[in-house]
């Protein structure tokens, strides 16, 4: 592509993005510069919506799968509202893991609040676990496997960290969800963004945007293999490709359409009238990725065999 037409597919791009700019009330500080009172309120905000019916992480789910066992490990847990609601209603003890260190301090000044004393969380990332192996009876991430570096190794370790037999239960968006691009909270809301144009064409636009925002906020750096900023790009394709070369039992593999239950405006916007259209979408290969809301796996780590005494 000639300078001209790397010029000009920038620009357009940052027309593009300016159609719809990001949430007014989105909290664009990095993490150093979040204090406590801020973080225990995003930690609250986490465990209320938790907490409601039909929007939380273990909504998602056949109420059959509990009890999910005595420790659960949350893969992604931010400041550790929804660790707590975990272990609220599993009754297991729920260990949360944030790659910030820094996370940790505001998430158990929130467990203290909560009458909760005996929470836990630990700093790590999911290419390498910081736990023993066959620690966990289950392993929960929420919108987060879209964000590690390496979902293949993530997995791996995942499976390495559970107990022959425990569960590893997964949502995510695949990549090309109309905000698979995830800008909206520090850049655009424009939907798609990530089809209409290329990652190099977007992260220059975005570059651009937010140098002449001027407020000094900056996305997580680049990461070898990242396709946007703290994106790997994971699609429905690469998942199920994955998941097929690891070590795990597939227990259901579901995509909910763009337009179900889960969402919270369902109601609010009467979708029942018109989710039927929407859901055959999420059935046709290539289609697929463009109009399923949310990737939803069940997957099992294979009891051992019991070794002959």
């Amino acid at each position: 592509m000639s300078t001209l037409t790397t010029s000009l597919a920038k620009k357009i791009a940052k027309l593009a993005l300016r159609l719809l700019p990001a949430y007014p009330e989105a909290d664009y500080r990095p993490i150093d510069q979040i204090t406590d009172d801020v973080a225990i309120s995003l930690a609250r905000a986490a465990y209320d919506d938790e907490r409601e019916s039909g929007c939380g992480f273990l909504d998602y789910f056949d109420a059959n799968l509990k009890p999910l066992g005595a420790m659960i490990l949350d893969l992604g847990c931010g400041f550790g509202g929804r660790t707590l609601q975990y272990q609220r209603v599993t009754g297991a003890h729920c260990i949360g893991l944030e790659i910030d260190a820094r996370m940790a301090g505001p998430a158990l000044l929130f467990a203290r609040s909560m009458g909760m004393a005996d929470a836990s969380f630990a700093a790590g990332v999911g290419e390498a676990l910081p736990f023993a192996s066959d620690s966990f009876d289950a392993v929960f991430s929420y919108d987060v496997l879209e964000h590690v570096q390496d979902p293949k190794k993530t997995l791996s370790e995942v499976c390495r960290v559970l107990k022959g037999g425990g569960l590893f239960l997964a949502v995510f968006p695949p990549y090309f969800h109309p905000k698979g691009s995830h800008l909206e909270g520090y850049a655009s809301r424009l939907p798609y963004a990530n089809l209409f144009f290329s990652s190099k064409t977007l992260l220059s636009a975005i570059d651009e945007l937010l140098e002449e925002r001027g407020d000094g906020y900056r996305p997580q750096p680049l990461r070898p293999g990242d396709k946007l900023y703290g994106l790997n790009g994971l699609t429905i394709r690469k998942f199920r490709g994955i998941v097929k070369s690891s070590e795990f039992e597939v227990l259901t593999l579901e995509l909910l359409p763009l337009l179900n239950k889960m969402i919270r405006q369902y109601n609010k916007w009467k979708m029942q009238y018109y989710e039927w259209g929407f859901r055959p979408l999420s059935r046709v290969p290539l289609v697929r990725e463009l109009f399923t809301h949310r990737i939803v796996a069940v997957l099992r780590k294979p009891q051992r065999p019991v070794a002959p005494r």
